[in-house]
Parts: structure tokens; sequence; C-alpha cells
């Protein structure tokens, strides 16, 4: 593929519910929760840093768009450039809501949180935070490739 990328790894979370495939090289880090709101997460990172995120499993059974919103304006960093659109690719469709922050020492990263109802009552998130400085065009066809590969077992 590009970006250093040549093999995916396929996790299952929340339970075996769900399966979601991550470059081979990337850290992740898995955390079942029995929380009432946040039933699974799992934290990914590239090696080099210039890609990180989050995938959860959030119980609600609030419309993707007002999700999406109300989670864009209630997070701890200030955002710009943020748009809130439809999504679809070979195997799933939902919301993505593109924006940008800037963190202390003047790093800059491009997010892109995607969200997807597989089934009732459970949205699926999928964060990705990258360093501005590293961001390329084609980097898209990674994240595409991670959110198509998102099904319920």
């Amino acid at each position: 593929m590009n970006q250093g990328i040549s093999e995916f790894k396929e996790y299952n979370f929340d339970d075996s519910r769900y399966i979601i495939s991550l470059p081979n090289e990337w850290i992740v880090d898995q955390k079942e929760s029995k929380g009432q709101y946040i039933s699974c997460k799992l934290n990914f990172k590239d090696e080099n840093n210039k890609i990180n995120g989050l995938v959860e499993v959030i119980n609600t059974k609030v419309d993707l768009n007002v999700f999406a919103e109300n989670d864009l304006n209630n997070q701890y960093l200030n955002y710009y450039n943020s748009e809130i659109i439809p999504f679809k690719n070979s195997n799933n469709s939902g919301v993505l809501a593109q924006y940008e922050t800037t963190i202390k020492d003047g790093y800059d990263f491009k997010n892109e949180c995607y969200y997807l109802n597989l089934e009732e009552g459970k949205t699926v998130k999928i964060l990705f935070n990258i360093n501005e400085k590293s961001y390329r065009q084609n980097m898209k066809t990674i994240l595409n490739a991670i959110t198509s590969s998102i099904k319920k077992v």
C-alpha cells in the first residue's frame, strides 16, 4: 500500500461483536470497558506518531448527525475549519466530522472522525488525528481501507 503499510491485521472488539483491520505496523491498545456509555475502546498509533486515534463503541440511540455535532462541540480542544458530512465507502456509510486542532508546542492536526451505526443502539466512532506536517492526500486511501474494514461479526 502506501505510507509504509504493507499488511493489515484484524482486531476483534466489543466482546468480539465487531472486526476492524489496522495496519500491521501500528501499535494497538485495546481496553474493554463495561461502562454504561462506552463499551469498548481501541487506541492506535503508527510507529512514527504521524497518525494516532481511537475506535469506540458508544451505547446511544441519538441520530448520527446530531451525535457527531454534539461530540465535536463537547471536545476539550479548540477546533477550526470543521465540517460534518455524510460518507459512504465500499462497506459502510455514516457521518464524517473533519476539523483541525492545535495543541501546545505548536503541533497542528487534521482530524477525521467517522461515525457508523452497525446495529441499533450502538455507534462506532473511529477518530484519526494526523500530524499536519505529515498529512498527505493519499492518506485518505488508508483511512478508507480502515473504515471499510469495520463490520459486525
